[in-house]
């Protein structure tokens, strides 16, 4: 801060936007981990589909990667791909959870008798709940959100405002 106007200084705000950015890929890293010891105990690999969230974990680590060393744009750059990548795979993840959980809705104990009966959109929302069924359709939620914190990560990263020399 400027001693005379008690303002942030340039360096202030690079030292916290740096302290931010270390922070958010902290947090993409326990939760990496954290799912990482989810998917183990649950022996997340016993279908080919289940091998897409381990997949996953490792080209977000990967990402991770490139940030913490990340002082050439194109490594924020391959980032962000990766990033959005792992993205479309929660969204797949989510999807495959719900969809199992509604296909096991007319096998559940409290709904087998009643499933027929109950509208597609009360189906989908039991499923979607996890009331039936036995896949957590939030756990690819966490890889989300280890995902929004690496995207929030490159957000006028530094190396991408660095000037380059135009070819000729």
């Amino acid at each position: 801060m400027s001693a005379l106007t008690g303002a942030p200084t340039a360096n202030d705000t690079t030292a916290t936007a740096t302290f931010l950015r270390r922070g958010l890929l902290a947090l993409a890293t326990l939760t990496i981990v954290g799912i990482a010891v989810e998917l183990y105990t649950e022996h997340h690999w016993e279908q080919p589909t289940q091998l897409i969230a381990w997949v996953a974990l490792i080209v977000l680590a990967v990402a991770i990667g490139l940030l913490v060393r990340a002082g050439q744009g194109w490594r924020v750059r391959v980032a962000q791909l990766l990033a959005l990548v792992v993205v479309a795979s929660a969204v797949l993840g989510i999807w495959e959870h719900i969809e199992a959980n509604h296909d096991a809705g007319p096998f559940d104990r409290r709904y087998a008798a009643t499933w027929e009966r109950l509208s597609a959109p009360d189906q989908w929302w039991l499923a979607a709940r996890k009331v039936v069924g036995p896949s957590p359709p939030l756990a690819p939620g966490a890889l989300a959100e280890a995902n929004l914190a690496v995207l929030l990560a490159t957000a006028g990263h530094p190396a991408l405002r660095a000037r380059t020399t135009p070819r000729r």
